[in-house]
């Protein structure tokens, strides 16, 4: 886990946002695994923290979340480092934001 995606857990738990860090995931059909940055389980959403790791791999991403989305019933919120960094309680406000208006 990034010490940017630490700062977001924080952030998110200061928000009273229950959740769990690097939390994998399977389902029937899938040839392996993939490990979400950060699931809200009261909300049934994940958390995508696009650091460096993800730079050049969009397409990818976007396969992984179609997958969660459609296979597990669970939409992807991603945020940039850059956000987090700046400040990382207001970026937690804009996920529970576009949850809220999710769900």
């Amino acid at each position: 886990m990034t010490r940017t995606h630490m700062k977001l857990s924080e952030a998110l738990r200061h928000q009273g946002e229950q959740h769990r860090n690097e939390v994998r995931f399977c389902a029937p059909g899938w040839e392996y695994g993939y490990t979400a940055d950060i699931y809200l389980s009261r909300r049934r959403a994940l958390v995508e923290v696009d650091g460096p790791s993800h730079y050049g791999r969009e397409r990818r991403d976007r396969i992984r979340d179609t997958k969660f989305r459609e296979d597990l019933g669970i939409p992807t919120i991603r945020i940039r480092n850059s956000e987090i960094e700046r400040d990382a309680d207001r970026a937690a406000r804009k996920i529970l934001s576009q949850l809220n208006r999710l769900w």
